[in-house]
């Protein structure tokens, strides 16, 4: 099934599967289409920016700044259920409709998406599998309908998923926030 997922990715799908805090709602983090399209079937307002997955902090530094003082902070927490607000670097590989000053990126620590960046060679857009506004889901039944109709792939699989969201920390200024 991480195959089919992978493939999907790959050419520019929507894909589902759980990570170690919510299923998430998955593309290519380089396509504008996918990520229009995840906007639109969440009702996402696109004020409020996505977040990406990426395998490492090898592939986090390649897109975001990092504080040196930083480094040791991501390299304890993650993997993990921490997403990190970083700057995005100047040579920014993703796409400038949707990403424009700073990055919402976190390094999974589910199997299952460990398995699926490890394989990919992009990062992927990871967001809450839910409409804007509504509970997220941490069970496959749960997934709307709405959304569903939309997937290529979905991988089902409740038993490490906690249903609590990931800690959100800011690390874009000299001071830490959370």
């Amino acid at each position: 099934m991480i195959s089919k997922i992978i493939n999907a990715i790959q050419n520019n799908l929507l894909v589902c599967f759980p990570t170690e805090t919510v299923y998430a709602l998955a593309c290519n983090a380089l396509d504008n289409e996918s990520i229009g399209e995840i906007y639109q079937i969440k009702k996402r307002s696109q004020n409020k920016p996505l977040s990406i997955f990426v395998s490492d902090i090898y592939n986090l530094i390649k897109i975001a700044k990092v504080k040196e003082r930083y480094i040791d902070l991501i390299n304890h927490f993650s993997p993990g259920p921490i997403t990190y607000i970083l700057p995005l670097k100047n040579n920014n590989i993703l796409p400038n409709a949707f990403f424009k000053d700073s990055i919402g990126i976190r390094i999974p620590e589910h199997p299952i998406a460990i398995s699926i960046l490890n394989k990919l060679k992009v990062p992927i857009v990871a967001t809450s599998i839910n409409i804007s506004g509504e509970k997220s889901v941490c069970k496959a039944d749960d997934i709307p309908q709405s959304i569903k109709q939309h997937l290529s792939a979905v991988i089902e699989d409740d038993e490490l998923v906690s249903g609590i969201e990931s800690t959100i920390i800011d690390l874009t200024e000299d001071k830490i926030r959370f």
